[in-house]
């Protein structure tokens, strides 16, 4: 299905959404690397919420067969070919994390009998830096008007983690 083409103001507005996720992504990726909640229901809901923010965001990065009213990348230049011409390849370790997300937290699956205790811990510091790169390639190619002024505090969080 083809996308709808988004107003200026939509755009603006989408990338407050987009910010808080990058923004979310960048924090739980660095605190549950920490191992700062422990173990138990805590730990799980956090590691629940960075699932579901890195599936969010390789959505938007990496979109396939995306819904009219899905934000993704490509809605912010203006020949959508643009973004898939610069972005990064998806590498195996996002490939893999958002299978994960999708097959062991956002949907209760069979897959889950799989899973034994040594493939469930997630590599937290891997997707954060797999992830970096179309963050990076995305803020250097996107019109900065389209960005909501917080953008400002991701792009020098990012490049204080080089």
């Amino acid at each position: 299905m083809a996308q709808v083409s988004r107003s200026y103001e939509e755009l603006r507005e989408a990338s407050n959404h987009l910010y808080y996720e990058i923004w979310m992504f960048q924090s739980l990726a660095q605190g549950m690397a920490s191992g700062i909640a422990g173990a138990g229901p805590i730990n799980n809901s956090l590691l629940e919420s960075f699932a579901i923010h890195v599936r969010a965001l390789i959505g938007f990065f990496y979109s396939e067969n995306p819904r009219t009213d899905d934000i993704i990348a490509e809605d912010f230049f203006e020949n959508q070919n643009d973004w898939q011409r610069v972005r990064p390849l998806k590498t195996q370790i996002l490939d893999t994390a958002k299978k994960r997300a999708d097959k062991e937290v956002a949907h209760l699956t069979y897959n889950r009998l799989d899973v034994t205790p040594e493939q469930k811990p997630w590599e937290f510091l891997k997707i954060f830096d797999d992830l970096q790169a179309p963050i990076k390639i995305f803020l250097d190619n996107v019109s900065k008007d389209l960005l909501c002024s917080n953008w400002e505090a991701t792009k020098n969080r990012q490049s204080a983690q080089r």
